[in-house]
This record gives C-alpha cells, sequence and structure tokens, in this order.
C-alpha cells in the first residue's frame, strides 16, 4: 500500500512540475514558483510594509501556499472526483484565511495595494488548479 500512494505522489509532484514547465514555455510561471514571479514580488513591495507587518505577511501567505499544496496532495493521494473544482474551493478558503490576517495590520492604504498582491498570487497558482492541459480542451 505504501508504494501505491508513494507513486501517486511522485506522479502528482512529476505533473506540476511538467505543468510548471509548459506554463513557462508559454511565457507564464518563467519557470519560478507562483510567489517568486516577478509581478508578485514587485506587488509584495508595493504594499510597503513595516518588519512587523512583514513577519505577518510571511506567515499569512506561507500559510495559504502550504495549505493549498497540502489539500492538493491529499486530494490527488485520494483520487477525489473533480479535483480542480475542489481546489479552486480550497484556494478561495485559504485566501480568505489570508486576507483575514492581514486585514488586521495593514492600514486602509496598505490594503487595497495587498489585494493587488492578492490577485497576482492567487493567479499564478492557476497551473495547479486548472493544468494547461486541461484548458480549453474538450473531449
Amino acid at each position: 500500500m505504501k508504494t501505491r500512494w508513494q507513486n501517486v505522489l511522485v506522479g502528482t509532484l512529476g505533473a506540476l512540475i511538467a505543468s510548471g514547465s509548459l506554463a513557462a514555455e508559454e511565457g507564464g510561471l518563467q519557470g519560478r514558483p507562483p510567489w517568486m514571479q516577478p509581478q508578485v514580488v514587485k506587488a509584495s513591495v508595493a504594499i510597503k510594509m513595516t518588519t512587523d507587518q512583514q513577519a505577518v505577511f510571511r506567515e499569512a501567505v506561507g500559510g495559504f501556499l502550504d495549505g493549498l499544496t497540502r489539500e492538493y496532495v491529499s486530494m490527488m493521494k485520494q483520487q477525489k472526483e473533480d479535483i480542480p473544482r475542489r481546489i479552486k474551493q480550497a484556494r478561495s478558503r485559504h485566501a480568505r484565511k489570508m486576507d483575514k490576517k492581514m486585514r488586521a495590520v495593514l492600514d486602509d492604504q496598505q490594503y487595497e495595494r495587498y489585494l493587488t498582491y492578492r490577485k497576482l498570487l492567487v493567479a499564478s497558482t492557476d497551473v495547479m488548479v486548472n493544468p494547461p492541459s486541461r484548458r480549453g480542451r474538450r473531449g
């Protein structure tokens, strides 16, 4: 049994890497993880956070990415039905948690800039939610 889930996990990670490679070839991810995309990094700097705010930011964004990845791997291991829909729901749920943490530490102007960052970060995770091999293809 252990071998089976290891094979699923390796296959999942391979698919994610392949999806990332394909997106990079299409000019999407440029071979970088979602939080390191140039436009995402630029938007995070534009928030102009204090050192204390940055600590909360790292925790909130890390929680978003870790939670989303953990749920994706779990769904793949369990061979859940309709994974793209479930991942979109998980992404929204984890983004709301991130929003709540950031709303508590940012002023109104910073929060508006954070929302720009959030939009870019969430869009950059789209490869996991909607892999290029599934976009726009009909059977």
